[in-house]
């Protein structure tokens, strides 16, 4: 499962599988300890084979973080 990475609505990233997204979620916060440490501001789209029709599921972005 492919998976879209935004933050505040604009994308910042497309990976292949949740352990990529797991990984981008965990740079994001590290960079960002100071002003979004709980990537409040990340939204993770689930993408499928029809995405490009449905535009995707928004998944809770908790269930990647560690």
């Amino acid at each position: 499962m492919r998976y879209e990475l935004l933050v505040d609505g604009h994308r910042e990233a497309r990976v292949e599988d949740e352990a990529a997204a797991r990984a981008w979620i965990r740079e994001y916060r590290f960079e960002h300890i100071d002003s979004d440490r709980d990537a409040a501001h990340v939204q993770v789209r689930r993408l499928s084979r029809l995405s490009w029709l449905t535009g995707g599921t928004l998944v809770p972005p908790e269930q990647f973080l560690d």
